[in-house]
């Protein structure tokens, strides 16, 4: 029968007819043998484990507020982990050297960081992220340009017929110095010069027949934003209005062509009106020129 023993030697033991032992000791050995044959075996590994190193870290937005669920990940290598709650966040097995750490979280910008990592060093860093702009697409809106409530009318009379109407742009192409200028090429409208208490002024008339007296100049009645706005006969209305502030202008010359709002018994209606409408507080006729 055929056994492995500890002789003193393999020559010993080949002269005694036994075969060699395996020549690896791990195979022979009892176990304080085995264990110290192993060692120079497994001190590679052990060394080669003490040479990771870890990172950790807490990310944050600008309002130092954590940040969880951002990835963070050695750029290239290595498996990606996510921040907890508290913004905190481990990267185990980073081998040393200078690494670039990526961390990215949606809706915010991503951060590139450079780190150093030594042998078995544990490095901490802190992360900052911000909010990301988020790109607008263009919007085009289409809408009828806005109005006056009051020049809702002033369109609606003006399509009626029946005056002579200017809106702001009609009246700022004829660039006139002081209001009654906007009037003078209403047919029938007559402008007179009279000396008043603040010196000459214009006043306006309208030329028509009246009574047995036969023709005579007729003083019109103004309204200026819809309320009657008597003006005596030695002022001119230019001493109120300026053509800056008027946004649009009705002219009825005589009593058949006066809407119903602008008629007054009370008043010389009958003599004709005229209607200015004006600048209320920062607002204007925004309607669009009439060719």
């Amino acid at each position: 029968m055929r056994s492995w023993t500890d002789g003193p030697s393999d020559a010993g033991n080949e002269r005694k007819g036994m075969r060699s032992p395996p020549s690896h000791p791990l195979c022979v050995f009892g176990p304080w043998k085995r264990l110290a044959a192993c060692w120079p075996l497994l001190l590679p590994v052990q060394v080669a484990a003490q040479e990771w190193g870890t990172l950790t870290g807490t990310v944050v937005g600008a309002d130092s507020i954590p940040l969880a669920d951002a990835r963070i990940q050695v750029a290239g290598t290595g498996p990606t982990v996510a921040s907890d709650r508290d913004g905190h966040f481990v990267l185990a097995r980073v081998s040393p050297g200078t690494h670039v750490v990526e961390v990215r979280l949606l809706g915010y910008v991503g951060v590139l960081q450079r780190v150093e990592v030594g042998r078995g060093e544990t490095v901490a860093v802190h992360i900052v992220l911000t909010l990301a702009p988020l790109p607008l697409a263009g919007v085009a809106v289409e809408a009828e340009a806005a109005r006056l409530p009051a020049m809702r009318g002033f369109e609606e009379r003006r399509a009626a017929g029946g005056g002579h109407f200017f809106n702001r742009a009609e009246i700022a192409r004829m660039q006139p110095r002081v209001f009654t200028d906007v009037l003078r090429r209403v047919p029938g409208v007559q402008i007179q010069s009279v000396s008043g208490p603040f010196g000459p002024s214009d006043v306006i008339r309208m030329a028509r027949t009246t009574g047995i007296s036969g023709a005579r100049a007729c003083p019109v009645l103004f309204y200026v934003n819809g309320t009657p706005f008597p003006v005596t006969s030695d002022i001119s209305i230019n001493q109120y209005i300026v053509p800056e502030d008027v946004v649009a202008v009705e002219v009825y010359s005589g009593a058949s062509q006066i809407p119903s709002q602008f008629q007054s018994n009370l008043l010389n209606a009958r003599c004709g009106v005229i209607v200015i409408w004006t600048r209320v507080g920062n607002e204007t006729d925004t309607s669009p020129p009439r060719p």
